[in-house]
């Protein structure tokens, strides 16, 4: 098995594990639980990167508009949705969002996923999501979980938790407040993706000095990828992905909208 085979097995698994949590359900139409996309309605992907997510909600018929610092991931997205368009709109725009290029109230949902952790105020960041959301949006949010981060802090290399990488890391607690003292009302916080937690933890351990992850393939990970698709297809596995994510999460998730009072 090459290391291309290996790298594709570990995301197969991961997708499998987060759509296990509710993430881009084709037969519900839901994002992620409880939150449908319908034709039509107006989502916004902040901090888009490779766009697995406002894909699926091009897929579901909905006008979609994603933004990113990264000319060369917006125009390759823009392209490819273009190409699988299914009767939606769709807008690509490069930008740092400060100010995010969307006027305000635009949106029914507003997806922000793994960005926060990367600037500088994410306080002023996260007020310019709430802002192109409407009275009645939806907010998906995500960052990484300070366990899942605090667990590889001493054996990862330097730059991760260094500028443009990981430059934030927030608690539990510490997010639930940086969407409160931004206007929103938490309707649900989750935790994911035990499995690259773990994934990471080894992929770190056992690479060597100036290897890439990318390039790093020893059997701890695949023997762990491996391990993960048997316990998924047990009949206790939602249980045990369930406990690990509660324990060793290496991302949280926040649903949101606002807070009583912007909604008059």
């Amino acid at each position: 098995m090459s290391s291309e085979d290996i790298r594709n097995s570990a995301i197969a698994v991961g997708l499998r594990d987060r759509q296990m949590s509710g993430w881009c359900d084709e037969g519900t139409r839901e994002l992620v639980t409880d939150v449908v996309i319908k034709p039509g309605m107006k989502v916004v992907d902040v901090g888009c990167g490779d766009g697995g997510y406002i894909t699926f909600c091009a897929r579901m018929g909905a006008d979609v508009t994603f933004v990113d610092l990264n000319g060369a991931k917006v125009e390759a997205l823009q392209e490819k949705l273009e190409k699988e368009n299914n009767g939606g709109e769709i807008r690509g725009f490069v930008s740092d969002c400060n100010p995010i290029p969307i006027p305000d109230g635009h949106a029914d949902v507003v997806m922000s996923t793994e960005v926060l952790e990367h600037v500088h105020n994410p306080q002023d960041f996260i007020r310019e999501i709430v802002r192109v959301g409407g009275p009645e949006a939806t907010y998906v949010l995500t960052v990484p979980d300070s366990r899942g981060e605090n667990l590889i802090r001493d054996i990862a290399h330097p730059a991760y938790f260094s500028e443009p990488n990981h430059i934030q890391i927030f608690s539990s607690e510490e997010f639930e407040e940086l969407a409160r003292d931004a206007g929103l009302e938490v309707i649900r916080h989750e935790y994911l993706a035990g499995f690259w937690a773990v994934f990471y933890l080894l992929k770190w351990a056992t690479s060597l000095p100036g290897e890439s992850l990318i390039e790093n393939v020893q059997p701890q990970t695949t023997l762990w990828t491996q391990t993960w698709e048997e316990v998924l297809k047990h009949p206790s596995g939602n249980k045990v992905r369930a406990a690990l994510n509660n324990a060793l999460p290496r991302c949280q998730m926040i649903v949101a909208r606002r807070q009583s009072a912007d909604r008059g």
